[in-house]
Protein backbone atom coordinates (compact mmCIF):
# COMPACT_ATOMS: atom_id res chain seq x y z
CA UNK A 1 0.00 0.00 0.00
CA UNK A 2 1.42 3.49 -0.82
CA UNK A 3 2.12 5.92 1.82
CA UNK A 4 0.11 9.04 1.29
CA UNK A 5 1.37 12.39 2.57
CA UNK A 6 -1.45 12.78 5.04
CA UNK A 7 -0.57 9.06 6.30
CA UNK A 8 3.53 10.22 6.40
CA UNK A 9 2.27 13.23 8.25
CA UNK A 10 -0.14 11.24 10.57
CA UNK A 11 2.31 8.95 11.67
CA UNK A 12 5.01 11.86 12.30
CA UNK A 13 2.81 13.78 14.35
CA UNK A 14 1.88 10.40 16.29
CA UNK A 15 5.48 9.65 16.67
CA UNK A 16 6.23 13.37 18.24
CA UNK A 17 3.09 13.54 20.40
CA UNK A 18 4.25 9.56 21.95
CA UNK A 19 7.86 11.27 22.37
CA UNK A 20 6.66 14.29 24.78
CA UNK A 21 4.24 12.10 26.59
CA UNK A 22 6.98 9.62 27.16
CA UNK A 23 9.09 12.61 28.41
CA UNK A 24 6.71 14.25 30.25
CA UNK A 25 5.80 10.60 32.42
CA UNK A 26 9.55 10.09 32.46
CA UNK A 27 9.90 13.21 34.84
CA UNK A 28 6.80 12.59 36.47
CA UNK A 29 6.72 8.93 37.35
CA UNK A 30 9.91 8.64 39.85
CA UNK A 31 8.67 11.31 42.08
CA UNK A 32 5.09 9.38 42.01
CA UNK A 33 6.56 6.33 43.21
CA UNK A 34 8.56 7.55 45.91
CA UNK A 35 5.14 9.84 47.03
CA UNK A 36 3.27 6.79 46.84
CA UNK A 37 6.17 4.38 49.34
CA UNK A 38 6.06 7.05 51.21
CA UNK A 39 2.73 7.27 51.81
CA UNK A 40 1.78 3.68 53.03
CA UNK A 41 4.92 1.78 52.82
CA UNK A 42 5.47 -1.82 51.94
CA UNK A 43 3.25 -4.12 50.67
CA UNK A 44 0.19 -2.89 48.83
CA UNK A 45 1.90 -2.92 45.43
CA UNK A 46 -1.64 -2.12 43.10
CA UNK A 47 -2.67 0.41 45.57
CA UNK A 48 0.27 2.58 45.35
CA UNK A 49 0.22 1.75 41.75
CA UNK A 50 -2.94 3.58 41.56
CA UNK A 51 -1.89 6.15 43.69
CA UNK A 52 1.13 6.57 41.70
CA UNK A 53 -0.72 7.03 38.74
CA UNK A 54 -3.29 9.62 40.42
CA UNK A 55 -0.53 11.94 41.18
CA UNK A 56 0.99 11.84 37.80
CA UNK A 57 -2.27 12.27 35.92
CA UNK A 58 -3.36 15.19 39.04
CA UNK A 59 0.60 16.86 37.80
CA UNK A 60 -0.12 17.15 34.49
CA UNK A 61 -0.64 20.63 33.48
CA UNK A 62 -3.58 22.60 34.37
CA UNK A 63 -4.93 23.36 30.72
CA UNK A 64 -5.13 19.13 30.64
CA UNK A 65 -6.30 18.62 34.07
CA UNK A 66 -9.97 18.72 32.42
CA UNK A 67 -9.24 15.72 30.67
CA UNK A 68 -7.70 13.77 32.86
CA UNK A 69 -10.37 11.09 33.16
CA UNK A 70 -10.02 10.53 29.66
CA UNK A 71 -6.21 10.98 29.28
CA UNK A 72 -6.24 7.99 32.13
CA UNK A 73 -8.19 5.92 30.35
CA UNK A 74 -6.54 6.38 27.53
CA UNK A 75 -3.30 6.07 28.29
CA UNK A 76 -3.78 3.62 31.07
CA UNK A 77 -0.86 1.01 29.95
CA UNK A 78 1.68 3.51 29.35
CA UNK A 79 1.05 4.92 32.68
CA UNK A 80 1.00 1.70 33.77
CA UNK A 81 4.46 0.86 32.00
CA UNK A 82 5.94 4.40 33.14
CA UNK A 83 4.93 3.41 37.03
CA UNK A 84 7.07 0.20 36.85
CA UNK A 85 9.58 1.26 35.21
CA UNK A 86 10.33 3.43 37.98
CA UNK A 87 9.19 1.31 40.68
CA UNK A 88 12.23 -0.93 39.03
CA UNK A 89 14.49 2.43 39.20
CA UNK A 90 13.88 3.17 42.73
CA UNK A 91 14.61 -0.38 43.72
CA UNK A 92 17.85 -0.11 42.01
CA UNK A 93 18.91 3.35 43.98
CA UNK A 94 17.54 1.77 46.84
CA UNK A 95 19.86 -1.63 46.74
CA UNK A 96 23.03 1.00 46.22
CA UNK A 97 22.26 3.07 48.91
CA UNK A 98 24.73 2.38 52.10
CA UNK A 99 22.90 0.31 55.20
CA UNK A 100 23.63 2.89 57.34
CA UNK A 101 22.44 6.56 56.71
Amino acid sequence: MKETFKTKLFSKIKSSTCGKIKEILKHLSLPAVIYAENLIGKGFGETKKQIAIDFIINSLPSFLLPLKSVIKRLLSDVLDFAVELAVEKLHSIQKNLPDTI
